[in-house]
């Protein structure tokens, strides 16, 4: 959420700026910001999932860590909130879904529109 309020963003002029969420809205052209990002990131999941397995992007995404993790509340993991942003979307079986390329637009289109997301 944070990224909503507080931004920096590359410039036109190659400069990075501090900019705030109604100058990002602007830029956007009235678009939700949140709402594209998490679309993208639901269609940067369907890209992982059909991606080979030797490509170096899908080890990352289908390694598990080793370990223990640090006392307090764990960090959110990405794969864990897109996976969330899919439950609340009622999306049910999504690997399987991720083969067919035009229902996973769909599915990405969907996520740029859902109100609850």
């Amino acid at each position: 959420m944070l990224f909503i309020y507080f931004c920096y963003l590359f410039d036109y002029n190659f400069k990075f700026r501090h900019r705030v969420r109604h100058q990002l809205e602007e830029m956007s052209k009235g678009e939700n910001v949140v709402k594209w990002i998490k679309g993208q990131r639901i269609s940067w999941l369907g890209h992982l999932e059909r991606m080979e397995e030797d490509r170096m992007p899908k080890k990352i995404f289908t390694q598990e860590l080793e370990g223990s993790r640090r006392r307090g509340r764990p960090k959110k993991r990405w794969k864990e909130e897109v996976e969330r942003d899919l439950q609340v979307m009622g999306v049910r079986r999504w690997r399987e879904l991720v083969a067919g390329r035009k229902k996973w637009k769909d599915i990405v289109r969907q996520a740029e529109a859902h109100s609850g997301l």
